[in-house]
């Protein structure tokens, strides 16, 4: 017994021991990225700057660079960015180059096909060759200062780089196009639409597809979609992505209290570690500017300088096609043309994946771009029909994309005329540029290449076109001289919202998917309320709560009255509310759950599996169908029950569903819900 006792003893120091040595190395671990962290003090010696530069840092941590030169002050912001940003830097460039299984392993691998097979980090590569020698320059010292820092790193990595990459690799110029280039791929959608539309038409057929997703009915699609697709199945089906959204807009002098113009933007981008966004100011001889830069990027993107203000929202252009390639039955390497057979210009590619083997895929292009793989992130998979393949025509995969000259050739702009003429050089993606200068002036310009399809293209550009005939070729582009604009308007303010921002008789058109006019109509009702507007009147209209879409909807939920037994009450704090979605109110929740369910109610039955994916917020659908525009109120009908439902019927079932969600959640009291808890800022790495 007494040797079982000192066994036991012997185990239990043992343990304690090892738990110890544990907890010590762990805590040196924790201890060494602890000092990781940049020091912002001191004085260090670099080579390749031209003349000494102060980086001085606020209580914030953004810095103000003070340089000799504009060479010197990109130098210095690339020595920055990768101090306090390198990992955001490294993962935007290996998401482009399609390298991000060699750090994270096969969990990225479909990302990584995908990329490898559109090609946009070698289109950034061959754009170098096309950009000014002044943006080189730029692009070349910026990226001498990115090198600077990873060369005189000294100490632990951080955590996050420590725990991927490991020691940093080198920054190059093309790296800093290929964050431009991903950027462009995050704001760019029409793609996924026109997959979304394709993965229904087997569920709802053409009329259906056309009733749910916009233009709705105003461009019909073509017959050639029912041979086509009749033989395809909807697998792993998903809904259009939900493109952030932004708002920007300007008054000019007369509408504000200093009698100069005053500009905000407000960029959506969603919460993330680290932020999208990244602060700085950069002062040389005879510039000053300041604002919102992008990590890898040697340049403001949205901000100001010492004459001018400019602030971008995303457009949503028309510039993706999808093209059905028929290839050779006799021949898998060829496709066909409307010149007969010709092959793909095709090669294989590896891609390395961490704790597993490397994976090899077939690159192809053809005339219009390259072939979308049905093992990517697409979700294409049992989709295109047998004996094709689905490739993309895409404005950012063009060798001469010069946007970086626009976004350098702006941020030194003197006057509104300079930012126009530097607009001409914008490629990918089209924005919605407010812009005014210290002259008075303001002004919009949609810069960015758009294509011309001709007028027998009977796809619209909304589905995918017959890569075999030329009807579907893009014809060209509009010119810059027409790009659509705006400058100095009666009115004195302009605003952008992702909205329609071209007049109705606009040619050629940009793209049939505008966004809804909500908050755009929202911000311009509030510029006109105010006579004289000032930082303060503008920091109110950014954090103005109301919602547009329910004081629209909400005349065609109150008809659904009366609402009686348990959900009258919940019934009455909706039609008694003013839209505000405020933080401690229980109004948006119950308003935001009975619009969800209303929705479910609609179309869940129609769309079957395929539903979950489809389910997002369809404003303009909604409306459609509880308004009966064109016969849309049968959907209304739910298809599992013998009985035919009217829109009433639903509208009082889905305020059913759901109080009864939110009082499992959240309590039987209504009056206790709150928005708010069913909203936090969630921000991951």
């Amino acid at each position: 017994m007494a040797s079982a006792a000192r066994w036991a003893k012997r185990i239990g120091i043992g343990f304690a021991l090892c738990v110890l040595v544990i907890g010590l190395v762990g805590i040196s671990f924790m201890e060494s990225f602890r000092r990781s962290v940049p020091s912002y003090d001191g004085a260090m010696r670099v080579a390749g700057l031209q003349s000494p530069v102060t980086i001085l840092r606020d209580r914030y941590a953004i810095p103000h660079i003070q340089a000799q030169s504009p060479e010197d002050a990109a130098y210095a912001l690339g020595y920055v960015h990768a101090e306090d940003r390198f990992f955001q830097m490294d993962m935007a460039r290996r998401y482009v180059q399609g390298r991000l299984s060699e750090v994270v392993g096969s969990l990225a691998l479909s990302a990584d096909i995908t990329m490898r097979t559109i090609g946009l980090y070698p289109a950034a590569q061959r754009a170098l060759s096309h950009v000014t020698p002044q943006s080189r320059s730029i692009l070349a010292a910026y990226t001498a200062g990115v090198n600077a820092y990873i060369a005189g790193h000294k100490g632990p990595w951080p955590i996050d780089v420590a725990l991927t990459s490991g020691h940093p690799e080198p920054w190059t110029e093309a790296d800093s196009l290929a964050v431009l280039k991903g950027m462009s791929m995050q704001l760019s959608g029409n793609m996924y639409g026109e997959i979304a539309r394709m993965r229904l038409l087997g569920r709802l057929g053409r009329k259906g597809v056309q009733d749910f997703f916009p233009p709705f009915g105003d461009a019909p699609l073509p017959t050639y979609l029912d041979d086509l697709f009749k033989t395809t199945r909807l697998g792993d089906a998903r809904g259009v992505p939900s493109i952030t959204a932004s708002n920007n807009w300007v008054v000019d002098g007369a509408h504000s209290v200093t009698g100069k113009p005053l500009l905000a933007n407000d960029p959506h981008l969603g919460f993330d570690i680290p932020a999208v966004w990244y602060l700085a100011h950069l002062s040389y001889p005879g510039n000053d500017l300041a604002g919102g830069t992008l990590a890898g990027v040697p340049s403001v993107v949205i901000g100001h300088n010492s004459h001018v203000a400019w602030g971008l929202t995303n457009t949503g252009p028309d510039t993706q096609d999808l093209y059905l390639e028929q290839i050779n039955p006799d021949d898998s390497r060829e496709y066909r043309t409307p010149n007969g057979w010709q092959q793909f210009d095709a090669h294989s590619e590896l891609i390395k994946v961490r704790f597993s083997q490397p994976h090899r895929i077939l690159v192809r292009n053809t005339r219009h771009g390259p072939v979308l793989p049905v093992e990517g992130i697409l979700g294409i998979r049992d989709l295109v029909p047998p004996g094709y393949v689905l490739s993309l025509a895409w404005t950012a995969l063009f060798d001469d994309d010069t946007t970086i000259d626009t976004l350098l050739g702006i941020s030194t702009a003197q006057d509104a005329a300079s930012i126009k003429a530097a607009l001409s050089r914008w490629v990918s993606p089209m924005q919605n540029l407010v812009y005014a200068d210290d002259g008075g002036h303001i002004g919009l310009t949609l810069p960015g290449r758009i294509p011309v399809r001709a007028e027998g293209n009977d796809s619209f550009g909304l589905v995918p076109a017959k890569g075999w005939e030329a009807r579907y070729d893009w014809q060209g582009f509009i010119d810059f001289k027409d790009w659509a604009s705006i400058e100095d308007p009666a009115s004195g303010r302009i605003v952008t919202a992702n909205n329609k921002t071209v007049p109705e008789d606009y040619k050629p058109i940009l793209t049939r998917e505008w966004d809804n006019s909500y908050r755009h109509d929202r911000i311009d009702a509030l510029l006109q309320r105010t006579p004289k507007h000032s930082v303060e009147s503008f920091e109110a209209i950014q954090r103005d709560p109301v919602d547009n879409y329910f004081l629209e909807l909400k005349p065609l939920l109150m008809t659904a009255a009366p609402f009686n037994g348990w959900i009258t009450m919940e019934a009455d704090l909706i039609r008694n509310w003013d839209g505000a979605m405020l933080a401690n109110r229980p109004e948006p929740l119950i308003f935001d759950a009975w619009v969800r369910a209303l929705e479910k109610d609609i179309y869940a039955d129609e769309l079957g599996d395929v539903f979950p994916r489809m389910w997002v917020y369809r404003p303009e659908f909604t409306l459609r169908v509880l308004r009966n525009v064109d016969g849309e109120g049968r959907w209304c009908d739910d298809k599992t029950t013998p009985q035919v439902e009217d829109c009433n019927t639903i509208i009082v079932r889905a305020l059913r569903d759901a109080v009864t969600e939110l009082a499992a959640q959240y309590g039987g009291d209504p009056t206790k819900w709150r928005w708010g808890d069913a909203h936090k800022a969630v921000q991951s790495h």
